[in-house]
């Protein structure tokens, strides 16, 4: 064995360890990927750089632009509104109508803003009907995963494993070619998670629902600390406003806002922005404690009564916020918000929430006006998780939008031209059909999730060029090869699930496409039905949160940890993965 070789395994190992331990984001190491085997020299530049070129990358990226219009166009927000008024009040029918109409739409567009249309709507039909959100929203996720797995566009896993069975010469994959398999596993998985959701998933609430109705409301108005005042002399920790529940949120000594420490000693004049139940806080003015400030709004005969209100935010898939701290952002400034809790995969932080960097799907308490709040429903760096998700909707681009995505289907169907092609000419009749603009394009797509398929790809070239992959398929034979091509298939089939579930599937994908193949050859088989294998175990990666992209976007609103995962969606793995080892040799000889 080479020292490539070794690098190469070693390489692999870092990255599946990075992957799991959560400690990168996916897209830093992707970068790091390339980065180090261009210092190693094990691919030249042109080579560590080409999968920037690949046409499964370019078609990704289009498919983010034609998601966008079509959600832009409002069909998908229509649709989900609508199952609230044909649900009738009945938690069973809204489960079912959601589920169906979850998976026919992610069999056609990006599964990701699907599911983010109808978190909102799930928690606000929970909400009327007195359910748990954590009974619905991972069948969502899982439905969505199921419906993409019906069709070459529905997620973009298999979009890449197509692009590299076209490299490899084995032919690109047709459009409804998964349909078969893809009709039969929606079937079994639809019927999993009617029966057993009620059954199997907990009654979990979010963050907000925890506190007491009192904890909802409360008033906001700037205070003076007098010369007679207790206050003086006092710490931020032992005074009597913390002690009658009233909370400091800024305080302004001479002109400058000073940064908040509970052990700062108030002065005489310091002037203070404080919250809290409007008795206690004019309670503590009469008995001089403090005096209501001559220099707040509305002056010096009433309290500016400024009614705030509790709600919970979720960053975004794109948003620009990722990877930066709520002090970098300056929440209060830049939102007119305050964020007193952060929960992210299960866990609630409720301390040093300013230093910690946002990720996807990371929920926030905040607290705000509702002229905040309006402001914040239109803004695409965070999901409100109230009320329904509204964003800019422009119902009279929808025939645009509809008849885009139908000549699209349509004519990869027919195979006229590439389904790269296709994408991005849509994309271009979206922007100059004014669907959505330039900006809106580019915003729409999820440039980390591109970043990490190059880097995936180069890894993957990498394997190929040093002969690791032959080094990894023949260990696997001496293994297995007794079995035949059927059980080394059912073999191939779960350790991709199993790679699928501990790293991200599109990593898992562009990782043993190669692999598989190379099986085939050693077996003097059809690459096809490993080819077909890899497509479908990755893209029915649902007993972790972090085999997903969707799983990440539910787990906080569910309120879910890692255990309620495993436990609902291993049986619907494995289960899947019979029928799907079953099927693949039926309809894709060896």
């Amino acid at each position: 064995m080479t020292w490539e070789i070794i690098a190469v395994y070693i390489i692999l190992a870092v990255t599946v360890g990075l992957f799991v331990s959560d400690r990168l984001r996916p897209d830093i190491v992707g970068l790091l990927i390339m980065a180090v085997l261009g210092l190693l020299g094990i691919l030249k530049p042109k080579e560590l750089l080409e999968g920037f070129g690949n046409q499964a990358l370019i078609t990704i990226a289009a498919m983010f632009v034609l998601s966008a219009g079509l959600m832009r166009s409002g069909i998908v927000a229509a649709l989900g509104g609508k199952l609230t008024d044909l649900s009738r009040g009945s938690p069973l029918r809204f489960l079912v109508l959601s589920l169906v109409t979850v998976c026919f739409m992610s069999a056609f567009i990006n599964n990701t803003p699907v599911v983010v249309v109808f978190i909102p709507a799930v928690l606000t039909v929970c909400s009327r009907m007195g359910q748990s959100p954590s009974k619905f929203l991972m069948p969502i996720s899982f439905a969505s995963m199921l419906g993409g797995s019906c069709t070459l566009i529905g997620t973009s896993s298999n979009i890449l494993v197509s692009s590299l069975s076209e490299e490899a010469g084995y032919g690109e994959i047709g459009m409804f070619e998964f349909t078969g398999v893809g009709l039969v596993v929606v079937t079994i998985g639809m019927l999993y998670l009617v029966l057993f959701s009620q059954r199997l998933l907990p009654n979990r609430t979010t963050i907000a629902s925890t506190l007491s109705a009192d904890d909802v409301k409360e008033y906001i108005t700037q205070v003076r600390i007098g010369p007679e005042s207790h206050l003086v002399g006092h710490t931020l920790a032992d005074t009597p406003l913390s002690k009658a529940g009233v909370k400091v949120a800024e305080l302004i000594r001479g002109d400058r806002i000073q940064r908040l420490d509970s052990e700062m000693v108030l002065e005489v004049d310091d002037i203070l922005l404080v919250r809290g139940d409007l008795n206690k806080i004019l309670e503590l003015d009469r008995e001089h404690e403090i005096s209501i400030s001559a220099d707040a709004p509305g002056g010096t005969d009433e309290v500016k009564r400024v009614e705030m209100t509790l709600f919970e935010l979720m960053i975004a898939p794109e948003s620009r916020l990722i990877g930066r701290t709520c002090r970098e952002i300056g929440m209060r400034e830049e939102y007119g918000i305050s964020v007193f809790a952060l929960q992210r995969r299960g866990r609630h932080h409720q301390r040093e929430i300013a230093e910690l960097d946002l990720r996807m799907g990371d929920i926030l308490l905040v607290r705000g006006t509702m002229g905040a709040l309006e402001k914040l429903r239109n803004n695409d760096a965070f999901i409100l998780l109230e009320g329904v998700h509204e964003e800019v909707i422009e119902r009279h681009k929808a025939p645009v939008a509809l008849a885009t995505i139908i000549a699209i289907v349509v004519l990869a169907a027919l195979s006229i031209f590439p389904i790269s092609v296709l994408a991005l000419a849509g994309s271009a009749i979206l922007v100059l059909g004014r669907v959505l603009t330039p900006r809106d394009a580019y915003r729409a797509i999820d440039w980390p999730v591109l970043v990490l398929i190059a880097g995936m790809i180069a890894l993957g070239n990498a394997m190929e060029k040093t002969e690791a992959v032959d080094v990894a398929a023949a260990g696997l034979m001496s293994a297995v090869g007794d079995l035949g091509p059927t059980g080394t298939l059912w073999i191939f089939y779960f350790i991709t699930a199993a790679l699928s579930l501990l790293i991200l599937n599109k990593p898992a994908a562009v990782l043993c496409t190669p692999l598989g193949i190379e099986l085939a050859l050693q077996l003097d088989v059809a690459a096809k039905p490993f080819i077909m294998a890899v497509a479908f175990a990755a893209a029915t990666a649902m007993a972790t949160p972090m085999g997903y992209q969707t799983n990440l976007l539910v787990y906080g609103p569910g309120g879910y940890n890692y255990r309620d995962f495993v436990t609902f969606g291993m049986p619907l793995n494995i289960g899947v993965g019979v029928v799907i080892c079953l099927l693949i040799p039926l309809i894709w000889p060896f």
